[in-house]
């Protein structure tokens, strides 16, 4: 009985070559600081505090109803969308705009308020911080609505819609700009994308999500694992665009290996 299944082997070869590109790069990286290129997403973001500060309206942030944190395609998503919201709150307390966040994760509310509250604590204000700065509402649909409630009450000069969305992301976004909100969006779910993209102002679309949440905290395991990610992805390019070269000349062999 073979081990490796037949057409598979270098799969096989290829995943344990990405395990050991991941793991140098996590372990090279506390020696040496990883840079992320500029994001105009993230960026824009002192622009949407001090927009709101401006006009005297509060920010909005949401991570949508994206899931459990130890959901392993959703989990990481909220775990970027709270970095973001980290520097989001530092931004607002220094402008001094109120911050609103409308969370429908109960697993993530204890981290999304601990988050909060040591943004204001990092900036000297910790008496400025108030627990219903954070409004929990669990399903979808309530949450939606509680979130287009407050949307219609007082009218956020900013919203950032950053994490895992499902089909609320298109109704929050028109939404938004219904009451002529500035809007930051961010999501790895696919199925959503467009709908953010057509939306809002600026967007973090895929993977951007993990770099800027990277990007914020500074995290040396995470901005390794990034660096890592971008060689995988330059060796599977080079890989296919030999392949199609080769293919073309009628060479089987990129075709042949990547078949055993």
């Amino acid at each position: 009985m073979a081990i490796i299944v037949e057409g598979r082997l270098m799969t096989f070869i290829l995943m344990i070559i990405f395990f050991v590109l991941m793991y140098y790069f996590m372990s090279i990286n506390k020696e040496q600081q990883y840079t992320i290129r500029a994001m105009p997403a993230l960026q824009a973001i002192p622009e949407a505090v001090g927009r709101a500060a401006e006009m005297g309206r509060p920010v909005l942030w949401t991570p949508g109803i994206s899931g459990a944190l130890n959901n392993s395609s959703q989990g990481p998503q909220i775990l970027a969308a709270i970095s973001i919201l980290e520097y989001l709150t530092e931004e607002c307390v220094k402008a001094g705009v109120h911050l609103q966040a409308i969370v429908p994760l109960p697993d993530a509310l204890p981290l999304i308020e601990e988050t909060m509250r040591t943004a204001y604590l990092r900036e000297g204000k910790p008496e400025e911080f108030n627990p219903d700065q954070i409004t929990f509402i669990s399903e979808q649909s309530p949450y939606l609505s509680a979130t287009l409630g407050y949307m219609q009450r007082y009218e956020p000069a900013s919203n950032i819609f950053v994490g895992g969305f499902y089909y609320e992301s298109v109704v929050l976004g028109e939404a938004g700009n219904h009451i002529g909100a500035m809007q930051i969006g961010g999501t790895n779910n696919t199925h959503q994308m467009p709908f953010l993209v057509a939306t809002c102002d600026y967007m973090l679309l895929a993977e951007e999500l993990f770099a800027a949440g990277a990007a914020i905290s500074q995290n040396r395991d995470m901005l390794g694992s990034i660096k890592g990610e971008d060689f995988m992805k330059v060796i599977l390019v080079a890989i296919t665009g030999v392949g199609f070269i080769l293919g073309a000349l009628n060479i089987t062999i990129i075709a042949d290996l990547l078949g055993m």
